[in-house]
């Protein structure tokens, strides 16, 4: 689909549909990209699965497919590309991540648990590719209408009773075009000096994400913490 509208805009494009929690499938799209451009300049990781159930409803086999393509895939396109960004000095990696990761969203376990993992996936990987001339960065989309959030929109509708046009309005949900954009400046020459940032892209806002930071402190003077230590003094520390 995306293929046949950038060739009917007069652009070059291939389409792949391999799967990428393989190392097979990822190698394959860096080798189509190759053999049809004969360079690599980006990858953006895009690729997504969600469950959504009480956590007491996930399988082990559902939490390992979630984050085989959402992690997995992620790192197997990464690895897969190295080779020719590293030879050519240059290339850009945009993963994309989630405020279910962050936020903790009820219903979605495994898929906030790929979501941290493609958050320090990013992390890593500017902190070792950033001085050999890949960038290295993560988007976070705010509610974005895809063929997943529709299956979510149908759902919550059945739920609610919401018309799907009251869900649109309530959440905000934008397009993927709204996100087009940091994608691509990401991924240029304007942009490559960018890189280790996670950006959250809702409507009119960008907004930069923190990594994990450590916060406040307890601490026993020269002593290690016992239970009773801790029941007099974690309230203090504890959210």
């Amino acid at each position: 689909m995306v293929a046949d509208e950038i060739l009917a805009g007069g652009g070059r494009a291939v389409a792949n549909y391999a799967d990428i929690s393989f190392e097979d499938g990822a190698r394959s799209i860096v080798e189509d990209a190759e053999r049809e451009y004969g360079r690599l300049d980006a990858v953006i990781n895009n690729a997504a699965i969600e469950f959504r159930a009480p956590l007491e409803k996930h399988s082990a086999a559902t939490f390992e497919r979630v984050l085989s393509v959402n992690v997995t895939g992620s790192f197997n396109c990464m690895k897969a590309a190295m080779p020719l960004m590293l030879e050519q000095g240059a290339g850009a990696i945009v993963n994309t991540t989630s405020g279910a990761f962050w936020e903790g969203t009820e219903g979605v376990a495994a898929y906030s648990a790929s979501k941290a993992g493609a958050f320090s996936l990013t992390l890593s990987g500017h902190s070792e590719l950033a001085s050999r001339g890949i960038s290295c960065n993560c988007i976070a989309p705010g509610a974005t209408r895809t063929r997943m959030v529709d299956a979510w929109i149908s759902q919550l509708g059945a739920k609610t009773d919401q018309a799907e046009e009251e869900i649109l309005a309530e959440w905000g949900i934008q397009t993927a075009e709204n996100l087009a954009p940091l994608a691509v400046f990401l991924c240029s020459e304007a942009g490559s000096a960018i890189s280790g940032n996670v950006f959250e892209v809702w409507g009119d806002r960008i907004q930069r994400i923190a990594a994990p930071v450590r916060g406040e402190s307890i601490v026993r003077e020269g002593e290690t913490w016992t239970f009773a230590a801790l029941a007099e003094s974690l309230s203090r520390l504890a959210s």
